[in-house]
């Protein structure tokens, strides 16, 4: 099993390519729901994802297509690259995690798009390397060894401790604001999800893309009341099995520490 700092030695570059590719929220869904058609129209894809709009799904397609993950295909239908499928290791490893760290009783693909939304921010991966390395850290330190802006590290740390990946703790004085920060007990464990997310790489972007405008991935309701009873009443969801299927009991539970600061997935 690799360790958090085996998986990340020299791969936090091909880590953050992955990750911008696979982390736009519900694009572990319809990539999902993909994987079980040969091909599907974007009518039949709205109607599997019924929480999204269609010009966001639609949207959201486009922007996987010039990530490489899906293909449009003749007749308005899209179908799953080569990518797209290799990316199910991918997708099993952050929901593994998510069920051993995490109380939250869902189906394996939101677990795995909520773990994605913990570990996309920018600075995530190299935050927890350095945290690995030299931990426990003040902020002022971590911003020195990673060449994050202060600014920006301190908020960085805050979101991580938030999102249950590093642990702070109050100090005296003395030791600049902010207290010291250290790699959280699920942190350690990320090294499978890291060492798969290293393995698997995206097509490279199309070349003619950067020559068109960007799309816009705008927020949906991702977790309002409807979104999740949407989720739940899917017909993608009774009729694909693993990321798709919800676990018949809860799972086992981990510490108030971990499970106090778990909030629900965000989009950036």
């Amino acid at each position: 099993m690799p360790t958090l700092r085996t998986a990340l030695a020299g791969r936090t570059e091909s880590v953050d390519h992955a990750l911008t590719a696979l982390a736009p929220r519900w694009t572990t869904w319809l990539l999902q729901t993909l994987r079980q058609q040969e091909s599907m129209r974007a009518a039949e894809i709205v109607a599997a994802t019924p929480w999204n709009s269609h010009p966001y799904t639609v949207q959201l397609l486009t922007r996987m297509q010039e990530r490489g993950l899906v293909d449009r295909l003749k007749f308005g239908t899209y179908g799953i690259t080569a990518a797209g499928r290799a990316a199910e290791p991918v997708h099993r490893a952050l929901a593994a995690w998510h069920r051993q760290n995490l109380t939250a009783v869902t189906a394996d693909a939101e677990r795995a798009e909520d773990v994605l939304a913990r570990l996309r921010p920018a600075g995530t991966a190299t935050t927890l390397t350095v945290l690995d390395r030299y931990g426990p850290l003040t902020p002022s330190e971590v911003s020195r060894e990673t060449g994050l802006h202060p600014s920006s590290c301190r908020a960085r740390l805050t979101r991580m401790a938030q999102d249950g990946l590093v642990l702070r703790h109050a100090i005296a004085t003395g030791t600049g604001p902010g207290g010291l920060f250290e790699l959280a007990p699920a942190a350690e464990g990320l090294g499978d999800v890291y060492a798969a997310l290293a393995s698997w790489t995206p097509e490279a972007e199309p070349l003619e893309a950067a020559t068109r405008p960007p799309v816009v991935i705008r927020a949906q309701a991702a977790n309002n009341e409807w979104a999740a009873v949407a989720v739940q009443r899917a017909p993608s969801v009774s009729s694909i099995p693993g990321l798709f299927s919800h676990p018949s009991a809860a799972q086992p539970l981990v510490s108030a520490a971990v499970t106090a600061i778990s909030r629900p997935p965000r989009t950036c």
